[in-house]
């Protein structure tokens, strides 16, 4: 069975990108993929236990904010996300990213239910490829966010996805989707890594500001080739 994390990175005012990203682990690997994230929460904080005041968010790491806000040196910020680069390069750690343009007249008025959609489309695929039932976990922001994706996956199942190029079913999909808080779930924090270096990339990619660049550079390492197993990206640009 895999399980599939997922978190999601709104749009912003001079940024109209909305992300959904994946990090989809077949179980064999849970454990030792999760005491890997785990060894940086125990470098970072000196323990293992689950806490808001242990989340290993991305966002607050950069901008050494919350918990990380003592964190003056930017250099040991950049090797906590370079470690999750590495993590997320992994081979049992498979990547789906989906990003869709809210500007683009047919986005503008559900970019969230769009992306849910496709996202849902993508993670179905990579799942029946495996030949392998597949659940889905996200971050717990609010119960009504949470009903309407597991309303949405339930209508999915049952009668497909429907939009302009046809209805596709969903086969390898199974239950409803599943929510936690992410400061209760390190594969969690590891989606958000991914979410936020995506949308990072894609804010900051033509930036020559030296802390963006850090960031930047560490993907042109090779151990932090980061390729996703599954996107879409609608209705605009490729993949990296």
């Amino acid at each position: 069975m895999l399980l599939i994390f997922f978190d999601e990175v709104k749009t912003q005012p001079h940024y109209p990108i909305y992300h959904i990203g994946g990090v989809c682990i077949d179980e064999p690997h849970l454990v030792e993929i999760e005491a890997e994230i785990a060894a940086i929460a125990q470098d970072v904080f000196g323990t293992t236990r689950l806490s808001k005041k242990t989340e290993l968010h991305m966002q607050q790491i950069y901008a050494r904010s919350g918990e990380f806000g003592t964190m003056n040196n930017f250099e040991d910020r950049v090797r906590i996300i370079e470690r999750f680069m590495r993590i997320l390069s992994r081979p049992e750690v498979k990547l789906i990213d989906v990003q869709i343009d809210s500007l683009h007249p047919k986005a503008s008025a559900r970019p969230a239910e769009i992306a849910f959609m496709f996202f849902c489309e993508r993670a179905d695929q990579y799942a029946a490829s495996e030949d392998k039932l597949a659940m889905l976990i996200g971050d717990r922001e609010s119960d009504k966010i949470a009903e309407r994706s597991s309303v949405s996956l339930s209508n999915y199942r049952i009668f497909g996805t429907e939009f302009q190029f046809g209805r596709k079913k969903i086969t390898n999909l199974f239950e409803s989707v599943h929510f936690t808080h992410s400061h209760l779930s390190r594969f969690l924090q590891l989606a958000d890594a991914y979410t936020w270096i995506r949308q990072f990339v894609g804010n900051n990619s033509n930036s020559e500001n030296a802390r963006h660049r850090a960031i930047l550079d560490l993907l042109k390492v090779e151990e932090n080739k980061m390729y996703a197993a599954k996107y879409k990206h609608w209705p605009t640009k490729n993949a990296w």
